[in-house]
C-alpha cells in the first residue's frame, strides 16, 4: 500500500541531492536550496562543528529536519550519505589540526568514497 508516493513500510526519507548548481550550493529532492558553509552550530552542545572540505561535495544541515520532519538525518553530505560528528582522529586526512569537532560524510570517513563513488 502506498501513502503519499511511499510504501507504508518506509519510515525514513533522505535529503538526496537531485542536481548540483555549483560546488557552493545544491537543491534537495524536497526543493530546498542548501549552501556550503565552513561550520554549523550544534545547539545541544552549544558549539560550532567544522564541516569537512571536499572538492565535489559538501556537508549541510537538512532544512526539513530543522523544521521537524520525522525520520530525517539532521546533517547530510550532498552525495546522499548522512554526516556525522567526529574527533580529530576521524578526520585527520580531511582538515588541519584544530580543536573543533568536525562533521564528515559518514561513507567517505568509513570507506574513503562518497555514495556516488567519488573520492
Amino acid at each position: 500500500m502506498k501513502k503519499n508516493g511511499r510504501h507504508k513500510s518506509q519510515k525514513y526519507s533522505f535529503a538526496i541531492i537531485k542536481h548540483f548548481n555549483s560546488p557552493q550550493s545544491a537543491v534537495t529532492l524536497d526543493g530546498n536550496t542548501v549552501e556550503r558553509v565552513d561550520k554549523i552550530f550544534i545547539p545541544d552542545w552549544g558549539v560550532f562543528a567544522r564541516c569537512a572540505s571536499y572538492d565535489n561535495h559538501f556537508i549541510y544541515e537538512d532544512p526539513e529536519a530543522v523544521k521537524g520532519k520525522k525520520g530525517r538525518w539532521y546533517h547530510m553530505c550532498t552525495c546522499g550519505s548522512a554526516a556525522v560528528i567526529t574527533g580529530y582522529s576521524g578526520y585527520r586526512g580531511d582538515a588541519s589540526k584544530d580543536t573543533l569537532p568536525m562533521l564528515v560524510c559518514y561513507l567517505h570517513a568509513s570507506t574513503g568514497r562518497h555514495a556516488d563513488g567519488s573520492t
